[in-house]
Formats: C-alpha cells, sequence, structure tokens
C-alpha cells in the first residue's frame, strides 16, 4: 500500500507545481519585410561591357546621390549587372538615372544582378532662372574709361 502512495503524490505534486508547461511550437520568427530589389538614383560616369566566364555582363559605375555628403567626395558604386546592357545603358553616361536591379544573383560564376528597369531621373525641386537685363544696369562713364586705362597700361608693359 505504501508504495502505491508514493507515484500518486508524485503526480499530484507535479501537476500543481508552479512551474511552465512548454509551449507546443516554438515561436518563429517573422520576417516582416525582405528586399529583393534595389534603387540607386545617381549620375552615370561610365559603362562597360565584358565577358567572364563565358558569360556576358555590363559593368556600370555611377555617383550614387545618398552617399554624396558635403564636404566629401561621393562613392563610386560598381553595379554588375547580367547580360550585355550596355547598348541600352550607353546613352545614360554623364545623366542623372534611377537603377533598378535584382539583389539575388543568378550565377555565383559573374556575381552579376539582374536589372529591372532604368529611367531618366529628375527630382522635383524647382529651377530658378536668372535672367539679366542690361538696360538697368547704370554704368559709369569714368568707370569704364579708367578700368580700360588699367587694362590698356597693363598690355603696353
Amino acid at each position: 500500500m505504501r508504495s502505491l502512495w508514493l507515484p500518486i503524490l508524485t503526480v499530484a505534486l507535479s501537476v500543481s507545481s508552479p512551474g511552465e508547461v512548454p509551449s507546443p511550437k516554438p515561436d518563429l520568427l517573422t520576417i516582416k519585410h525582405v528586399m529583393t530589389e534595389r534603387a540607386v538614383i545617381g549620375s552615370v560616369a561610365g559603362i562597360s561591357a565584358r565577358y567572364e566566364n563565358g558569360q556576358p555582363i555590363t559593368v556600370v559605375d555611377i555617383l550614387e546621390f545618398k552617399t554624396d555628403v558635403f564636404p566629401k567626395e561621393p562613392s563610386l558604386l560598381e553595379v554588375r549587372l547580367c547580360g550585355d546592357q550596355s547598348g541600352g545603358l550607353e546613352p545614360a553616361v554623364h545623366t542623372n538615372i534611377l537603377l533598378v536591379y535584382d539583389l539575388a544573383s543568378h550565377t555565383r560564376l559573374t556575381g552579376c544582378l539582374p536589372l529591372i528597369t532604368t529611367e531618366p531621373w529628375q527630382d522635383s525641386s524647382k529651377w530658378q532662372t536668372v535672367t539679366f537685363n542690361p538696360s538697368k544696369v547704370k554704368r559709369s562713364i569714368r568707370l569704364d574709361k579708367s578700368v580700360q586705362g588699367i587694362i590698356n597700361s597693363a598690355f603696353v608693359d
């Protein structure tokens, strides 16, 4: 009889113990946002097309605007695009573009990234036109003669 009370007492104490019951499922990490593409806005410095491991790639050198922090020099970003994109991108050299490409490389041999879109880029700031109206400028005839005299004497000496 004594041997029967010991397991019952053990079960009763384990059920009423304040210990935590393990959760049935482990908490999964939730990934809220995974970036699959990158957009670069900048000025295209140069484009070159070449073959690596038998695959055509296009290397775009671009001065990215967001890294251009005064007074530092902007950093030159190199983007390696899959395929020969030089025909479509060559007219964009020395212009501002929006370049969108996939962040996942399809081949480890070349490390190139697929191009999604390119567009010319302009910011929305308003340009201010400066006009010069020479009829409203009043000049002194004496000043003109004295400046002309200084110029003439500099060339004579």
